[in-house]
């Protein structure tokens, strides 16, 4: 049989399987720690009854926020802890939707003996630390810090594109004008009415967005050519550019083609020299303006009257 560690072969991947893994054998040997030294204690307590040794009666909303875990492990803990008798829960006075948990008289008696081995587990946990010559602490809460500026979720998500595969991104062309005009007229017919602003822009493109140094660009079906999608990126003030008309063919929306597009319109704008990107849109498209805050646009105050009467929403990134 050959020796090999699947996880540890796997790498970044496992990630959280090795952390898990770690955890459980410092949980098994800290049973046994507990469990030598005489004392009837649970390792996965230890974070609720020393908050609450130290804090005193305490929420349970208040406790997850102070130990950086949810509300349901938080209860999932307490539920053990009040079988055993080490806490107890009364409703608070002062809000009774609220539980507090508090030590048992028990409790309180047990805190010298825990206090002694905790002194010790201390200790045994630190020359372990140190024999890995590193500062393994600081890593592990430099990736706390990393995951609190930006997620597992939505660090996948600016890698994942379903559509890349199937989608290609073309810059605009004039035999794509009728695409252009042919999208967009469809999704602000489907929920607004077309305004000057729209039939001007979109009745001449090469006018206003390519003339003045902006770009438009297409989604297209690598097999078949369609056009699935398109935005604009205009070029306004210097450094400053708009992405605008953005959409997708209703039949191609939910595969990624929106995501894609919008990456593209960002590393355009760049391209061309743009240091802010803004884009107006309307509060009622709730998933473009999921998309754009996952692109990093931020909502503001619009800094000057706009040219449409659907435009109730300002956002604006730094590039």
């Amino acid at each position: 049989m050959i020796d090999m560690d699947l996880m540890r072969d796997l790498g970044a991947l496992a990630l959280g399987s090795r952390l898990k893994r770690l955890s459980d054998r410092l949980t098994q040997d800290g049973i046994r720690v507990y469990r030598d030294s005489g004392l009837d204690f649970q390792p996965r307590w230890f974070p609720v009854f020393y908050y609450l040794s130290r804090t005193g009666p305490s929420a349970v909303t208040d406790i997850a926020k102070g130990l950086g875990v949810t509300h349901p492990s938080v209860n999932q803990v307490a539920r053990e802890m009040l079988t055993a008798g080490v806490i107890a829960a009364y409703k608070d006075t002062r809000d009774k939707r609220k539980r507090v948990l508090a030590l048992t008289k028990a409790g309180k008696a047990q805190l010298p003996a825990l206090e002694a081995v905790w002194k010790d587990i201390r200790g045994a946990l630190q020359e372990l630390l140190d024999e890995t010559q590193v500062d393994f602490l600081g890593y592990l809460e430099a990736i706390e810090r990393g995951l609190a500026t930006r997620d597992f979720r939505q660090r996948f998500m600016d890698r994942f594109d379903p559509a890349s595969d199937v989608v290609d991104i073309v810059s605009w062309h004039p035999r794509l004008a009728d695409d252009f005009r042919r999208l967009n007229e469809a999704w602000i017919l489907a929920d607004f009415e077309l305004e000057e602003a729209d039939r001007l822009l979109l009745s001449n493109p090469a006018e206003y967005v390519i003339e003045p140094g902006g770009d438009i660009l297409f989604a297209r079906d690598v097999q078949t050519g369609e056009v699935l999608g398109t935005c604009a990126i205009i070029r306004r003030e210097a450094g400053l550019g708009e992405l605008a008309k953005m959409t997708v063919a209703e039949t191609a929306r939910g595969r990624g083609i929106g995501k894609l597009l919008a990456h593209a319109a960002v590393n355009r704008a760049r391209d061309m020299g743009c240091s802010r990107l803004y884009l107006e849109t309307n509060s009622r498209l709730a998933p473009a303006l999921g998309l754009y805050r996952a692109l990093g646009f931020v909502r503001k105050p619009s800094p000057f009257e706009s040219d449409y009467a659907r435009a109730d929403v300002y956002m604006e990134m730094a590039l």
